[in-house]
């Protein structure tokens, strides 16, 4: 999904471009569920990602020398960027997830032989909000791509970015320029013309008194207070009404006024379109003052997140429902593809919950590793970006089944799965809203999406 924020919430951590050691006790890659790992004294690592198999592996005994002369390319290593923001002051942390998963992922795939012999190496840089376009022109000197990272203010990194043919698979973009350049391809992406009206719809028929009583809060920032006007096009092509609509602050908010609107125009259905679906705590704990609060709460995949799961601990809340396209860290059991993540993830963060940027910045790197595998000998990041066309790609059965491609080949993913958040049990399928019509926990269908009265951006 192309995130809908411009600051997005996030732990407070620290990270640079280093290649960070692993604690004592984690250095064995994650082995497939049920299969011996080097720690078991059973077979090295198996480079098979759920059905990528053979994802990761030794060089194939008839490769030919590479004669490829891709910056950051040689017969026995890969080297790429990947971005994110830690080192920021206004959201100390932000996009650390992506620094985590890139360091877990590299280090499975080079411990089951890198990928067609070729071990990653991963430079991590931290744009620190204000330096993204900085960053990316060092990119620019010494690596092949960009992969598994973003940056809010990312419009400032397209024109290097294309000035040294520094191609891209990112875990997200955000700017309407970053989102239309060229040389990229982008898993989780979503045109601005197409809306996900099946998630609002299986609500309405959960909850038919909301219906008509939708409020949306989005966020007043630049071109990102479209989004907003975007949700209340698909909830009118859902069938519903929205009754208010608000934007707010990304910093500084005062709440009390959106919640005293929200009530006076009877709101019992909220979407969020903005900042507070990524850490919803100041608008909870308003609303707990307030004594009011909507019959429900909606948001996108961003809502995924620890920040969300602790206000449940915390504070009265009404039913806050999160759709994603993934399998979500409470259903890994029931999805060896899931549980490899996870346990993945849980080498590098012993005891953390994955969030949604570890699962955007894995689908990424997992396109790219595909891409890269593909390529065969002689890596380009034109062939890479023509091989990461997928349709129906999955991440390895991580995501529902979606055309991926450019932006402009790709649609909407017609799927999802509504999760419901239970303070002791996270976010957890609901499958009676869901109505799963496939043999996953997803709903799939061509009527989950709509085509928008125009381009919002």
């Amino acid at each position: 999904m192309v995130l809908p924020l411009l600051l997005v919430a996030a732990c407070s951590r620290s990270g640079d471009m280093r290649d960070e050691e692993f604690p004592p006790g984690y250095g064995a890659a994650a082995p497939l569920p049920g299969a011996p790992g080097p720690g078991d004294g059973g077979a090295p690592a198996s480079g098979d990602f759920g059905d990528l198999k053979g994802l990761c592996g030794a060089k194939p005994a008839d490769q030919k020398p590479s004669t490829s002369k891709a910056r950051g390319v040689n017969d026995d290593s890969i080297t790429v960027t990947t971005l994110g923001d830690p080192g920021n002051q206004i959201q100390p942390g932000l996009g650390q997830e992506f620094f985590d998963i890139a360091d877990a992922f590299t280090k499975w795939c080079n411990d089951a032989g890198g990928i067609n012999g070729r071990k990653i190496k991963v430079n991590k840089r931290d744009g620190m909000l204000t330096q993204a376009p900085t960053r990316v022109t060092e990119a620019c000197q010494t690596d092949f791509m960009l992969v598994g990272g973003g940056s809010p203010l990312d419009d400032g990194t397209v024109e290097p970015r294309l000035g040294c043919n520094l191609g891209a698979i990112p875990g997200y973009v955000v700017t309407t320029v970053a989102i239309d350049a060229p040389l990229q391809v982008q898993p989780g992406g979503i045109p601005s013309d197409e809306g996900l009206t099946g998630a609002y719809k299986a609500l309405f028929d959960k909850y038919p008194e909301m219906k008509d009583k939708v409020g949306i809060v989005g966020q007043a920032m630049g071109s990102l207070s479209a989004v907003a006007d975007r949700y209340e096009d698909a909830v009118k092509k859902a069938g519903g009404t929205v009754v208010d609509k608000q934007l707010a602050q990304p910093i500084g908010q005062e709440w009390r006024s959106i919640v005293e609107t929200m009530k006076a125009n009877d709101v019992k259905l909220l979407i969020s379109a903005g900042i507070f679906a990524v850490n919803a705590t100041p608008l909870i704990q308003e609303m707990n003052n307030s004594g009011w609060a909507p019959q429900a709460i909606l948001s996108d995949q961003s809502a995924y997140n620890n920040f969300n799961l602790q206000t449940a601990k915390d504070a009265a809340m009404p039913d806050f429902y999160v759709y994603t396209t993934y399998w979500p860290q409470e259903s890994a059991a029931d999805k060896p593809a899931a549980k490899l993540a996870l346990d993945l993830f849980h080498s590098k963060n012993k005891d953390g919950r994955m969030v949604y940027f570890n699962y955007a910045g894995l689908n990424a790197w997992l396109l790219w590793a595909a891409a890269v595998k593909d390529c065969g000998a002689d890596v380009t990041v034109e062939c890479v970006l023509e091989k990461a066309k997928r349709p129906g790609w999955t991440a390895g059965g991580l995501f529902a089944p979606n055309d991926v491609g450019p932006l402009t080949e790709m649609h909407t993913n017609p799927c999802f799965a509504m999760t419901k958040l239970d303070k002791d049990k996270g976010f957890v399928v609901d499958s009676d809203v869901t109505k799963p019509n496939t043999d996953t926990i997803f709903n799939c269908s061509p009527d989950n999406v709509a085509k928008l009265d125009k381009k919002y951006t």
